[in-house]
């Protein structure tokens, strides 16, 4: 993979402390030329499918072989396994914990190393900041031109791809997926990837509610009811124009729900 100095992070620190802030300072300090861009610190403490879930949609439009340093890591100090995921594109250090699932599945043979050469980490590592004292140091180090080969084994990921719902609404059928996000607008959501089809019904299903009203754009749909739109990721999401989808239904992340397809 050719050489770049661009390297995204993604945590749950917030950015209140000094945890972010000392992560740049130790990428600067191992490459000086690194262009450093935060995906986001605003991840909810501990939650790996929200973290999964913001990679995944944004890591496509970053330039090609940018270092991607993700750190929501509930395991930190114990055995759990830092990877670092080669593919032709793009390098991902994680934690083997689902943070990369949706990345996986998206990407071609990709390249899964063990983080393991403690020769490019901090010479005193915290049991509590990996993310300063391994993740920072190893994204600065690949940024200079390092091998990823040079940090550890080869491995198999304790957690594997895993794939959207897709929806092919040229047939009839029922879906079962669950809500994965609700963003900062109080938009829901869901695991389901829709082929569009403007003359099927999808009604969706959360609890004792029904949704089936969908339109292609805000502008399109009337104010204070909830509706379906395909988001700009690609799955179907539960909104409410000039309002928050949140304020009429109440639903935790992970949720179960139920999408059927049908002709009226």
């Amino acid at each position: 993979m050719k050489r770049s100095s661009v390297i995204a992070i993604l945590t749950d620190f917030g950015t209140m402390d000094a945890y972010v802030a000392s992560m740049h300072g130790v990428i600067l300090s191992i490459s000086p030329n690194a262009k450093i861009i935060d995906i986001s610190h605003s991840i909810e403490p501990q939650n790996i499918d929200e973290a999964a879930y913001i990679l995944w949609t944004s890591f496509r439009y970053f330039p090609k072989h940018t270092t991607f340093l993700c750190v929501v890591d509930p395991g930190v100090g114990s055995n759990r396994n830092i990877i670092c995921v080669e593919t032709q594109d793009y390098r991902f250090i994680a934690p083997d914990n689902g943070l990369l699932k949706y990345v996986l599945d998206f990407v071609h043979r990709p390249k899964i190393i063990a983080v393991k050469n403690q020769e490019y980490f901090l010479p005193h590592v915290s049991s509590t900041f990996h993310g300063r004292d391994i993740f920072a140091p190893i994204a600065a180090h690949l940024a200079n031109g390092l091998s990823p080969s040079k940090l550890g084994p080869r491995t198999t990921p304790l957690f594997h791809a895993e794939q959207f719902v897709e929806v092919d609404t040229l047939f009839n059928d029922v879906y079962y997926g669950s809500i994965i996000h609700i963003d900062y607008f109080g938009n829901i959501i869901t695991n389901y990837l829709v082929k569009e089809n403007k003359n099927k019904i999808l009604r969706l299903s959360i609890g004792k509610k029904t949704i089936h009203k969908k339109y292609s754009s805000y502008s399109d749909a009337p104010l204070r009811t909830p509706f379906q739109i395909v988001g700009s990721s690609g799955l179907l999401e539960l909104v409410v124009k000039n309002g928050k989808a949140t304020d009429y239904i109440s639903v935790p992340i992970k949720s179960r729900i139920k999408l059927t397809v049908s002709d009226d």
